[in-house]
């Protein structure tokens, strides 16, 4: 049976407040092209419902993620993100701060940005299409059996990760449909994610030819 989506599985020490200012218009263009291409929202027919997908960039206080159950939300502003300060992958512990908690994928982002100090953001969608030929294209996937939210997976995700060239990206095998990109810029992760989605669905044409013929 597939996980339920949105359940935040770390041990979380939130403080509920505003943000000071930070520029995410970048990240909230992104976001709204994601949103246009289906691969994060919320949809009553996909996983019960819930929301899905998550965004984050780097700051100079730790990282900033879309909050969690935001996948919904069509406009969304600073209020939507909260700020992840602290994080110990070993103890799975997530210090944060915002007027929202952060995503239950955080511990992934944090992964990808502790093996990379250059890595500046990192996209997490829900692909069927990428994450169903992941093999096929040549893309790492996780364990099947690890689950997302987990220092399991945050060990995972560094295992498959570290030393790879950037941008980069995953598939997370126990995490129905789940796939990350992350890079030096938002327009480095999101170009990656696309040019796997195009190369994804011309897969899934050629087989219907094939079937076809």
């Amino acid at each position: 049976m597939a996980e339920t989506e949105g359940v935040i599985k770390f041990n979380l020490d939130y403080e509920a407040r505003a943000l000071d200012p930070v520029d995410i218009a970048e990240l909230n263009a992104w976001r709204g092209i994601l949103k246009q291409l289906g691969l994060l929202g919320q949809v009553p027919d996909r996983y019960d419902g819930y929301g899905f997908g998550n965004v984050s960039i780097r700051t100079e206080r730790g990282f900033l993620i879309s909050g969690t159950q935001t996948g919904g939300t069509d406009h969304v502003t600073l209020k939507d993100y909260a700020l992840c300060t602290n994080w110990d992958l070993a103890n799975n512990q997530v210090t944060a701060v915002g007027e929202i908690r952060p995503s239950s994928e955080s511990l992934s982002h944090a992964a990808v940005y502790d093996v990379y100090q250059e890595v500046n953001c990192a996209l997490h969608v829900h692909s069927p299409d990428i994450w169903s030929r992941a093999r096929e294209l040549g893309i790492a996937v996780t364990d099947e059996s690890v689950p997302y939210g987990t220092p399991e997976m945050a060990r995972e995700v560094r295992r498959h990760i570290t030393g790879k060239a950037l941008p980069g990206i995953f598939s997370m095998g126990g995490h129905e449909d789940g796939v990350f990109t992350y890079g030096l810029t938002l327009e480095d992760a999101g170009k990656l994610l696309i040019s796997f989605l195009a190369r994804a669905r011309s897969l899934q044409r050629q087989e219907k030819v094939y079937v076809q013929q």
